[in-house]
């Protein structure tokens, strides 16, 4: 099954509508271009070992998108400020600005040349507000372009739970929230949150008190298991 081909557009619409995400016939043709252009630039940068058309569709594309639900549900502000922190070749970043054009998103990524490489995704998919930049992550909280700006900041498989919190709270918004991308053992990376615990889901991050909420889903077509991790002054 070819990505440019109806075949793979139409499977990928209908594994969306199996998580309750409807996306039309443009968003699945920039999704299909968006996955060309990374399996094409994979065979020159490192990014991503899954190069399989189906599995590009479930396991880059889908999964990605399920935050989108989340996101959607629990903030209120018409046009969300998002940071995908370590996105490499773009996820889940670049499938959720296609799916909720409204986002501004700040992908952000240590690798000069994936960053590059997103630059020129963003341009040839002719996205707006959207930006891709080098830095180290551990950078951005001493930044002022980052410090306390985003909605939601969000990452897949990028480093721990708990160093990914400590990472994320300084640069979300008072009223912000946290997205964490995890597998099927995140109940280990829970139990190892060795921080001050306020209640049954309250932690104690530097000077700011999140709770957390794990959602848990299967991906359609392999069964891997996946969660979200999300954390903020919106759940109780």
């Amino acid at each position: 099954m070819n990505i440019n081909s109806d075949e793979w557009k139409e499977s990928l619409a209908s594994l969306c509508r199996d998580f309750h995400i409807d996306i039309d016939r443009r968003q699945s043709d920039q999704m299909a271009l968006y996955a060309t252009e990374l399996l094409a630039g994979n065979e020159k940068i490192n990014l991503t070992a899954i190069t399989d058309p189906a599995e590009v569709a479930e396991k880059h594309i889908i999964d990605s998108l399920i935050p989108g639900k989340y996101i959607q549900s629990v903030s209120s502000v018409p046009e969300i400020t998002l940071l995908d922190i370590g996105t490499g070749g773009g996820f889940p970043g670049i499938p959720l600005k296609i799916f909720i054009p409204s986002l501004s998103v700040s992908l952000v990524d240590s690798s000069r040349k994936k960053i590059n490489f997103l630059k020129y995704v963003i341009r040839i998919l002719n996205l707006k507000n959207i930006s891709a930049q080098q830095y180290r992550v551990e950078e951005l909280s001493k930044h002022p372009d980052f410090a306390g700006q985003f909605d939601m900041v969000i990452s897949r498989a990028f480093t721990s739970l708990k160093r990914f919190l400590f990472l994320a709270v300084p640069l979300i918004k008072p009223d912000g929230f946290i997205i964490v991308m995890k597998g099927k053992d995140v109940q280990k990376e829970l139990d190892e949150l060795n921080v001050a615990k306020i209640g049954a889901n309250g932690y104690q991050i530097n000077d700011q008190k999140i709770k957390l909420q794990v959602e848990k889903y299967r991906l359609p077509i392999s069964g891997d298991d996946r969660s979200l991790v999300i954390a903020g002054n919106y759940f109780s």
